[in-house]
């Protein structure tokens, strides 16, 4: 409660003695709360209420503790969040960027720049990125139970019936964490892998929730099956589209990129 007391209070003395507030916003989610728990405050969530980026929030991106265990863009979040019971931690990855992308705008406005390489003629283009125009993709399909992230695909070769999740940050982190120790085993031979992402979606396959049996299926699976599926998840995540097209200034090239988050993003040079 002390930290909770503390944060009112120095709000209010932005108010009271420097005749300044903190901009709030609402933030929509690409997921409505719909693949959440009743029991969770995110069920059936349309908005979070965020405060603006402060001095206090670039603390914790600077923060190298948070930065190396991988947990600075929750905490980042977590600390702009109005709203009691929301966490970072538990939300879909679509949803946690759509709040990221919005924070960001408060404490750096929407201009963000990158340098993107032309796939024709490999050259290096300079482009800014206008961050209020990025679209919200909505999720568009039902979820197989109401107020569950668990949704149904029929693989088209074998036939059955999948059921998968999206990811939140607990799965990255977990996913990332394995993919290291990995990496680290295997001499570095070992990258993030189509399989494991799939091991860490899907929950079920025509009824069978054995892990090690989806493993087994998903590692023996006709590539069509797999492809198959990733599309179906990757077109239906709710999320940001991050897509950005652009025409190189020296071969005139129509290139499609997918938006880097960069040092730039959180940290802009100008």
């Amino acid at each position: 409660m002390a930290n909770a007391k503390d944060h009112v209070e120095k709000v209010d003395i932005m108010k009271d003695e420097f005749g300044w507030e903190i901009p709030v916003e609402l933030v929509p989610l690409p997921s409505k709360g719909l693949i959440y728990s009743p029991e969770s405050a995110l069920y059936r969530k349309e908005s979070i209420k965020i405060k603006a980026m402060t001095a206090r929030e670039e603390d914790i991106l600077s923060s190298q503790a948070l930065i190396k265990e991988g947990t600075v863009i929750n905490h980042l979040v977590n600390s702009c969040v109005l709203e009691s019971g929301i966490r970072a931690e538990d939300m879909v990855l679509g949803d946690r960027t759509a709040l990221m992308i919005a924070i960001r705008i408060t404490g750096y406005g929407t201009e963000y720049d990158i340098k993107a390489q032309c796939r024709n003629c490999d050259h290096n283009n300079e482009i800014k990125i206008d961050l209020a125009s990025i679209p919200i993709k909505r999720l568009k399909v039902e979820p197989a139970e109401e107020g569950k992230n668990l949704f149904s695909f029929k693989l088209p070769v074998t036939k059955k019936l999948v059921t998968f999740k999206f990811l939140n940050s607990h799965d990255e982190r977990e996913k990332t964490q394995r993919s290291k120790t990995m990496k680290k085993h295997l001499s570095g031979l070992v990258g993030d892998s189509i399989t494991s992402s799939l091991e860490y979606a899907i929950q079920s396959i025509d009824g069978i929730k054995d892990r090690n049996k989806i493993k087994h299926f998903i590692m023996n699976m006709p590539a069509y099956d797999s492809k198959a599926i990733r599309k179906f998840m990757r077109e239906n995540e709710p999320g940001m589209d991050m897509k950005h097209s652009f025409s190189c200034v020296n071969c005139n090239h129509e290139n499609e990129i997918v938006m880097p988050i960069t040092t730039e993003f959180f940290w802009p040079s100008t």
